[in-house]
This record gives C-alpha cells, sequence and structure tokens, in this order.
C-alpha cells in the first residue's frame, strides 16, 4: 500500500444504494469501511440518501430516491434516463467539497442516480474511477444477454442487429428505452473512456466492453474481494449435495441446473431468492430451497456441500459464489460462459460444462457425485490455488488505494503540463510529456 504522504484527501463512493443492495452496493460500503479504517475520509453519495444508515461510518450525501422499479411509470422512465435531482446535488457537492487530492469512485449509477451523473463529473474525470460490476458501460441490458431465446448475446451494442432485437427481460417498448439510455450515456462518456480509470473485475470484460471498436484507455484489472464460505478448507468428498448460491433467475440457469439434477439423480440446495423461485419450486419438489442467508447460514451450507454449482447461462463477469466457494476449497461446477470458467479448470479445481446444456451439465454432476478420490484431489486443488481467483477485502482495499494513488498522481503531471493544444487528447499529451 502507498505510504500516508499519499493518501486521498477524501474518497467519495458513488453508488446506486448507500445500504446493501447487491454485488455493487455490498463491495461499495466494504470498501468505504476498509478505506476510513486505513485513515481516508468518506463520503458514500447514494440515490437513496436516509433510506437507512450507511454501513462503515462513512459521511453521506445525495438524493432521498428510489429504484426504477420502484416509482411510478412515468417518473422512472423521465428520471432513469436524466435524474435532475441528482446531477444538481453532486454538482454542489463538488462545488463545496472538491479538493486536488478527491476521488469519486462510481460503482452503481443506473437503478437509482442515471448516466446525468457524468455531466457533474465531467470537470474532475481525471480523477474519477468507473467500477464495471457488470456490462452496463456497453450493453443497453448490462449483460450481454438475451432475454428472449435465453443464450449469450454477440450483437454489437447500439448496431443495427442490437437495436432491432427484442432481448429485454420485459418488451420491446422497453428495450428501446433502455437504446436511448445507452446512447446518452455514451455521448457523456466519450472524453471518461480516454481520462477516467475503469476498474475490470476480470481482463475477459475488456473485450465485452470494448465491442465494436470502442477503446477504453484506462483500465485496470482487480479481482473482487472474496470471502470464503469457510474459514478452513472443506471436506466435500464426505458429502452429497451439490450447492447453488445466488439470484433465483432463469439467466443465472436455475431451470438448466434443476433439469440436470434431477437427471444426474444428485440432491441440490439452492440458497437465494428472485423471481423464478416459485415456478422452480413447483417443478422441483425434491430442490432444498434455503432462501436468503447470512454469513453463518452460508457457512453451514458450504460445510455440507460436495461441490458449488455456477450455471450461469451468459457472460459471468466474476461471480463471487464461484471464488468464495474455491477460497475455502471447496470444488465447483461453472458454465463455460464465465469469464473464470478457464482458470477452474486450468488449476483443476472443478469442472466446466456448456452453459444452458443440460446432458452436458447432468454429465458434470454425476460425475464428481461418484468419485470421492476426483472431488478430494480437486478441494486440494482448490485450496492450494485460493489467491490465484480472490483477494482478501484487506488486499483488495489496499491495492485500491495504491491505484488511488497512481490516479492522483496523474492528474496532477497532467495539469501541471497545462492545457493540451487543440485536437490533443488528455491521453496524447500525457505521452508527449513523458507521463503515458
Amino acid at each position: 500500500m502507498s505510504g500516508a504522504s499519499s493518501l486521498p484527501d477524501r474518497a467519495i463512493q458513488i453508488s446506486d444504494y448507500g445500504q446493501e443492495r447487491g454485488g455493487a452496493s455490498r463491495l461499495a460500503l466494504m470498501l468505504a469501511g476498509g478505506l476510513r479504517a486505513r485513515g481516508v475520509p468518506v463520503t458514500v453519495f447514494s440515490g437513496d440518501h436516509g433510506a437507512a444508515e450507511t454501513g462503515a461510518g462513512a459521511d453521506q450525501a445525495g438524493i432521498a430516491g428510489a429504484a426504477l422499479l420502484e416509482r411510478g411509470r412515468a417518473s422512472a422512465i423521465v428520471s432513469g434516463l436524466w435524474n435532475r435531482q441528482a446531477v444538481a446535488e453532486l454538482r454542489a457537492y463538488l462545488r463545496d467539497h472538491d479538493s486536488p487530492r478527491a476521488v469519486y469512485h462510481v460503482h452503481g449509477f443506473m437503478q437509482t442516480l442515471s448516466p446525468a451523473i457524468f455531466a457533474a463529473l465531467h470537470p474532475v474525470r481525471e480523477r474519477v474511477v468507473i467500477h464495471a460490476h457488470d456490462y452496463f458501460l456497453a450493453c443497453p441490458n448490462g449483460a450481454y444477454f438475451d432475454f428472449q431465446d435465453g443464450a449469450e448475446c454477440a450483437r454489437v451494442p447500439l448496431s443495427a442487429g442490437c437495436s432491432l432485437r427484442h432481448c429485454d427481460k420485459r418488451s420491446y417498448p422497453q428495450k428501446l428505452w433502455r437504446l436511448g439510455r445507452q446512447h446518452l450515456l455514451n455521448r457523456l462518456m466519450r472524453d471518461f473512456l480516454s481520462d477516467a480509470t475503469v476498474i475490470l473485475p476480470h481482463d475477459g470484460m475488456r473485450a465485452y466492453l470494448e465491442r465494436g471498436g470502442r477503446r477504453i484507455a484506462g483500465a485496470v484489472t482487480l479481482a473482487n474481494p472474496a470471502t470464503p464460505f469457510l474459514t478452513g478448507p472443506a471436506r466435500p468428498a464426505a458429502q452429497s449435495g451439490f450447492l447453488f448460491v445466488g439470484d433465483i433467475h432463469a439467466y443465472k440457469g436455475v431451470f438448466v441446473l434443476a433439469r440436470a439434477a434431477r437427471q444426474a439423480g444428485v440432491p441440490l440446495v439452492m440458497a437465494g431468492d428472485g423471481q423464478d423461485r416459485a415456478a422452480l419450486q413447483r417443478e422441483f419438489p425434491e430442490i432444498t430451497f434455503a432462501g436468503w442467508q447470512d454469513r453463518a447460514g452460508l457457512t453451514e451450507l458450504a460445510a455440507r456441500a460436495r461441490a458449488v454449482v455456477v450455471p450461469s447461462l451468459g457472460p459471468e463477469p466474476f461471480g463471487l459464489a464461484l471464488v468464495e466457494a474455491l477460497a475455502c476449497g471447496l470444488p465447483v461446477i461453472v458454465s463455460d460462459r464465465a469469464l473464470l470458467a478457464a482458470e477452474v479448470v486450468g488449476a483443476g479445481a472443478g469442472l466446466s460444462a456448456r452453459a444452458g446444456d443440460r446432458d452436458d451439465l447432468a454429465r458434470a454432476l454425476a460425475r464428481l457425485a461418484a468419485d470421492d478420490a476426483l472431488v478430494a484431489q480437486m478441494a486440494a486443488r482448490a485450496w492450494g490455488a485460493q489467491a490465484q481467483f480472490g483477494k482478501t477485502a484487506g488486499q483488495w482495499c489496499d491495492d485500491i488505494l495504491t491505484l488511488y494513488d497512481r490516479v492522483l498522481t496523474r492528474a496532477r503531471q497532467r495539469a501541471a503540463s497545462g492545457p493540451a493544444p487543440e485536437g490533443v487528447t488528455a491521453q496524447q499529451q500525457a505521452r508527449i510529456g513523458g507521463h503515458g
């Protein structure tokens, strides 16, 4: 970690939610707490300011808004494109509190804050860090997934093929609205792609975010932190059941998994909730549905698991449950579309199955169910390779502080070199000045 002299004056964590509601807000609050513990003043600027006490004891700012699906239709349509209150409050925050050593870290903005925040952040874009927790920086539905045909989408975002295709989980008018929002976001972010820093949890995200000829100049790969399900190494060879952890939604491959488990004749536990849970319960009464679990509950379930299954149909950027399983030596069966799949198989820590292929997944389940020696071998290799797949929260915070220092140093050097000549980008100017 950088020395105390290089700490930022303040780290502003910008998030749709100031309370834990999904992976992005969870990581934003985790980082806020870790930075404060290292002596960095932190503000959480959120779109639900005042809805609940923000974790980590950070200062709070933002707007008292709600998620798009929690608003009336007209309000959601308008504010989802341009939240006037959010941009006004963020501009006011910069006016009253900005300093040359303040860093702005954007975690999520599509649910409450809207793309408008980038208009407010434009003057400080060289001190902005954007965390790509998903594909919303490029893809209108944020997933590179066609929800109508249930498969990964290979189209170029905003191309004719993309624009004409009804891929939305709700309706084609909803897709048209998403297209408008993406056009607006792209226009607002044009300078950010060359001047800001973008964190990718996996380097494989870059090809998706740059599809169609875009280039993200300041992309940095930094794996997300993971808390192991267990405090010590798992003993999965003595167990019989398979475990799924996460959102119970068709996109996550839960129907394919349920059918494959029935075909392989193996017990399955699903920990989580989501819009497809009720349908799964009706069709597959043999599955144990554990609901959302706290850390103690996940620990208990993981201790009784033979392997964790991550059957996502689309290009899963990271997969927290996958990494939390590997970190305690628990083997995994992972969809081949998950960005970590090749690394898992290469480390000998699990098996891969073709996304959406029930028969292939059933074969993988049956193979692990029948081979105690293989499960024990994979468990040992997963335990030995745990550092390859994820970081501890402390390591992650230290790495982000080091990144902040680089961001601030680069911004200071660019400011010292003066305004760029007409027609010369900030990136080109940095190279001319010897800083690129």
